[in-house]
């Protein structure tokens, strides 16, 4: 398909007479169509496209109508309904009232073509740039980040409907493929048992074992066979890969049988669904779901307009902290680096403390409490890293100071006290339990987590904290408003997509509002201005 650009800086007579006369002059659907028209542009997407072929409807179009969809959470076949029936929306696309609109399966093929070509990306920097453009957004300014729990568009799977579901898929996905190989290979009795979903609901406890270990066996007989007789084609189907994955995660081989795993798998790698290998389980304060992670990050400045700069998509059992290179170096990317960054104690860590300190942003959050079983914290204890020594609240020095690597390659420090000295102290009930005496651990930036911990106990840290809670407004209009909480989309890749487009949906409706608000200003002052005017030149007249 070709790319043939349309004129975005002309409005149609008939749209432009209907829409001044009926839509107010704040309506964010008149701001775009007077102001933001151009906010996207065919030129954006010219790479996306071949130089000869059939004309392709505009991709500026069926961007800004996805974004028109996200900002009303509506599905596809909506959102190109109400290009055909909406004023508004036809005044903001600059389109004739006749205008007879497309497909909706368009919008579906336009993000399939973004996502294609790994530009995922493009539409949320686009909008970003626009704002940047404006003057909305503030170099070294403030910023604040949050997290918030979404879910897959999956359902919940027992361990033997997801390893039924699993083979069963990886049946089809053969079939599909190589249906010559299935007829020649595959026994019909074993294609058919795997034909259709099957529910462990009526299913006794004895009943289910006996089912998981079959299909253990049946799942174990498979990949033998694919190794064996399978071209190399059939063996790197995505399907046989996440079939190998979760029969590796939940089966072993003891003496030659197969059987369910006796060690659990890290959850932040356990497959939940054959339908999204990518979601994952996770739980936070009590509350449990299957999808992922995303943070935000916005534009804290007081009293003015509040844009989002940052959407990412981790992993749902991922810690906050984790996530903070990735949104610091994508900030950083857009020029848009903050110089105070307001977060939460999940994001506050001696590596995070370390790296805003570098990077000149102070990271703004309390950090997360000593949680050890102890009466006596590590912070009653005197460190004294020069001489490698330990202190006690008894004024007893330590007798062993030890450095060690972390997996994350940083040293720790492990202090020990002797255990005589400790069986007779009297702090002893309070201080530990263990025979061999106290033992401390300290991480490379201890030193900056306990200084964070005290520093978060001040008046004047407790009222900078107030620039934070704000963003918990933002997490609940993109759930409420655009639909933030559960995923449209299947595949990691749309998931994060998704997300995006979202966050650019929030982004020009704030804008939209944005520049209403400044235009109402600036009238306001131009009437004050014209007003004051003609009071001076009054009492000259009458004299």
């Amino acid at each position: 398909m070709t790319l043939h650009r349309r004129d975005l800086a002309a409005m149609p007579a008939d749209i432009a007479a209907v829409g001044q006369a009926l839509l107010p002059e704040s309506n964010p659907y008149r701001v775009i169509g007077d102001h933001l028209a151009d906010v996207l542009d065919d030129a954006h997407f010219a790479d996306l496209y071949a130089t000869t072929g059939r004309a392709a409807i505009s991709p500026s179009l069926l961007a800004v109508v996805t974004l028109f969809q996200f900002m009303e959470n509506i599905p596809d076949r909506e959102a190109a309904e109400q290009v055909v029936v909406r004023l508004d929306w036809k005044y903001a696309l600059h389109l004739p009232v006749t205008d007879a609109g497309f497909d909706f399966s368009c919008l579906c093929y336009f993000r399939q073509r973004l996502l294609e070509q790994a530009q995922e990306r493009l539409v949320f920097e686009q909008i970003l740039g626009q704002i940047q453009a404006l003057g909305f957004v503030k170099k070294r300014g403030k910023q604040r980040t949050d997290s918030l729990a979404v879910l897959g568009a999956v359902r919940q799977l027992s361990a033997l409907e997801t390893v039924t579901e699993t083979l069963r898929l990886a049946v089809r996905a053969l079939a599909q493929a190589a249906p010559d190989w299935v007829a020649r290979e595959l026994p019909a009795s074993f294609v058919e048992a795997y034909a259709h979903s099957r529910s462990d609901y009526r299913l006794s406890a004895d009943e289910r074992q006996a089912a998981l270990q079959q299909v253990g066996h049946d799942g174990v007989w498979l990949l033998e066979r694919l190794e064996a007789t399978a071209p190399a084609t059939l063996r790197e189907l995505e399907a046989i890969a996440v079939l190998r994955t979760v029969w590796a995660q939940r089966y072993e081989r003891v003496d030659g049988r197969v059987q369910g795993r006796a060690t659990t798998v890290d959850c932040t790698e356990l497959i939940v669904t054959p339908h999204d290998p990518g979601v994952r389980a996770a739980e936070k304060r009590g509350t449990k779901w299957r999808g992922d992670k995303v943070h935000v990050t916005e534009t804290a400045e007081p009293g003015g307009p509040h844009f989002l700069t940052d959407v990412t998509t981790a992993a749902a059992p991922s810690v906050d902290s984790a996530a903070l290179p990735r949104i610091r170096q994508r900030l950083a990317e857009r020029a848009l680096p903050p110089g105070e960054q307001y977060v939460d104690a999940g994001y506050v860590s001696g590596p995070q403390l370390a790296q805003s300190q570098d990077a000149g942003i102070d990271l703004v959050g309390p950090a997360l409490p000593d949680t050890t079983p102890n009466h006596l914290k590590i912070a009653d204890f005197t460190i004294d890293r020069a001489a490698k020594r330990a202190i006690c609240p008894q004024g007893h020095p330590s007798v062993k100071w030890g450095v060690s690597i972390e997996p994350d390659g940083s040293e720790s420090v492990h202090i020990q006290f002797a255990a005589a000295v400790c069986a007779a102290c009297p702090l002893r009930a309070q201080c530990t339990t263990g025979k061999s005496g106290r033992s401390l651990r300290l991480s490379a930036h201890y030193e900056l987590v306990a200084a964070r911990r005290r520093e978060a106990q001040t008046e004047e840290f407790r009222e900078g904290m107030r620039a934070r809670p704000a963003i918990e407004a933002t997490l609940s209009e993109l759930v409420r408003k655009h639909g933030l909480r559960r995923h449209r989309y299947r595949g990691e890749a749309k998931r994060a997509f998704e997300n995006l487009l979202k966050g650019a949906a929030c982004n020009l409706k704030r804008l939209a509002r944005a520049l209403a608000a400044r235009g109402a200003r600036d009238a306001a002052a131009s009437a004050q201005t014209v007003g004051r005017g003609q009071g001076v030149a009054a009492p000259s007249l009458a004299a």
